[in-house]
């Protein structure tokens, strides 16, 4: 090569690597992340690399590759891929019914709203909930540790907790030579492997200040839906796998990264295991990862060979969007990585990333005032279509924000919301609680009684909360016989849920305090 045009070829490359780095640092110092790993994999090598800040705060140890981070959610790819390895070995079916595996109550509820016809790939698919399984789909993690009992029978392993993990370690962690990669802390905080684990960060609004989270290091194994914990290099030998269809079968791949259609034939952002979207065409499989006090992204590129991998001692990066209702450009992170790296834009879809991490800064560090509500109404302004989209981002950010220059947008997000008929237990609370906190008792009650008839979501916190709202308004509407029967849902419920006698009489003498008043 020419070695003027070597040079040249340098320097370009160099001032690019700055402009990435600038880009990534300055999402990172609004939300103000104690430390974060990225990496860039194109054709089985990492062509970028960005570590900053600190894996211990305490100790100033600066963030390094080698470091253990929890996956969170990304998990839930990790199940997909065995999933479908039972199910070339003819030991499983997705189309199995959920109920001829043993259910095991791994601390995350007993699922007594399952629709008894309800198949294995429902529950991969987030569209095991609503009136009958297939009619809705609403992103809920928990769900995947329903059908944990597959991982016993398929596996070969006698009735305990921790078929799982050995199935982890057996089928993929060992084959692919992850060998920085555990199922979940360590039991004892003296093991070694917690020198390489990057300290979990809670922000402590009194102290103004991150902690460590002790109370995360409780999570000592693995499940269906989360608990994996991993190093940016371990997770490059698991993205190179999918593209060397070394885990799955290209046909197997194939049917867990196709989007979703609902028995109304709606088509949702997931597949199984994995959200599956398209940007100008360009298809796209992700996750992310949202722990008590980390923060994950793990985005393939599959016709371009290219993924993407985010890693964060702090929930933060998840925490402050809605990732779950699918829009993965509405991550900050991700949209920088899909400009530069995989030339994909969506400019507005930035913006709304943009400005839902400075409201999270808003909210958190009483940082980038009002910047937020400006973003979004110059948006408004500009692109007024944009909000007759049913985005429960958006619905989420501007009922957050309260701001009347956003009143117009927001009907226009709800009616396009109600429109397409489905129910999604976050939406219904945020738009109610919008209503709340505007003194609109009347709209306040009409989302909240929306949510609390729903069936199919009676485990969920946000219907509980919903069903004594209800109750508390009719009460205090004189309207007791209807007020009492949504009191007395929410006492069911609790029951079910396996609260103790206490809690259940509290909640009747607040019924009988409403109704006298």
């Amino acid at each position: 090569m020419n070695y003027k045009l070597f040079v040249l070829l340098l320097i370009c490359g160099f001032h690019a690597n700055a402009q990435y780095k600038e880009v990534f640092k300055s999402h990172a110092n609004v939300l103000q992340l104690p430390g974060f790993s990225l990496a860039v994999v194109k054709d089985g090598k990492v062509i970028y690399r960005q570590m900053e800040g600190y894996a211990d705060l305490e100790k100033r140890t600066p963030m390094g590759k080698e470091f253990l981070f929890q996956i969170a959610s990304v998990t839930k790819t990790f199940t997909a891929a065995l999933m479908m390895q039972y199910e070339q070995e003819g030991k499983a079916s997705l189309e199995d019914y959920a109920l001829n595996y043993r259910f095991i109550n791994t601390r995350f509820g007993y699922p007594y709203n399952i629709d008894p016809d309800s198949r294995i790939r429902h529950y991969l698919s987030h569209t095991s909930e609503g009136n009958e399984a297939g009619t809705n789909f609403v992103y809920n993690g928990r769900r995947f540790n329903y059908i944990y009992g597959i991982f016993e029978k398929a596996g070969g392993h006698p009735p305990n907790a921790d078929a799982y993990p050995k199935e982890l370690k057996q089928r993929i962690f060992v084959p692919l030579h992850m060998e920085h990669t555990i199922a979940g802390f360590p039991v004892k905080r003296d093991d070694p492997v917690f020198a390489r684990i990057a300290k979990p960060y809670l922000y402590d609004k009194t102290k103004q200040a991150f902690v460590e989270d002790t109370v995360n290091y409780r999570w000592t194994t693995a499940y269906p839906a989360t608990g994996i914990m991993s190093t940016i290099d371990d997770l490059v030998k698991y993205a190179n796998a999918y593209d060397n269809n070394q885990l799955i079968s290209a046909a197997s791949y194939q049917k867990i990264t196709t989007p979703g259609i609902l028995k109304d034939g709606t088509q949702t952002p997931y597949g199984i295991g994995w959200f599956t979207e398209a940007i100008n065409g360009v298809k796209l499989h992700w996750h992310y990862g949202h722990a008590d006090s980390y923060a994950a992204l793990f985005i393939r590129v599959p016709e371009q060979k290219l993924t993407f991998i985010f890693l964060s001692n702090s929930n933060a990066a998840s925490d402050a969007l809605r990732l779950g209702a699918g829009h993965i450009w509405q991550s900050p992170f991700a949209m920088s990585f899909l400009k530069y790296f995989a030339g994909l834009k969506a400019d507005d879809e930035a913006v709304i990333g943009d400005a839902l991490f400075r409201r999270y800064a808003e909210n958190m560090y009483g940082t980038h005032q009002g910047e937020a509500e400006k973003m979004i109404a110059q948006l408004y302004k500009k692109t007024p279509g944009r909000f007759d989209q049913p985005d429960p981002s958006l619905i989420y950010l501007l009922t957050n924000l309260q701001g009347e220059s956003l009143h117009e947008p927001l009907q226009h997000l709800i009616t396009a919301w109600l429109k397409q008929g489905h129910i999604n237990p976050y939406v219904l609370t945020d738009i109610a609680a919008y209503y709340k906190k505007k003194g609109d008792t009347t709209n306040a009650l009409l989302y909240y009684k929306m949510l609390a008839d729903s069936k199919g979501f009676e485990d969920w916190s946000e219907t509980i909360a919903a069903c004594k709202a209800t109750g508390r308004y009719l009460l205090a509407a004189g309207k007791t016989e209807e007020g009492r029967k949504y009191y007395w849902r929410l006492i069911n419920m609790i029951r079910v849920l396996g609260e103790g006698d206490d809690m259940i009489n509290s909640v009747i003498a607040e019924m009988n305090a409403f109704q006298h008043r």
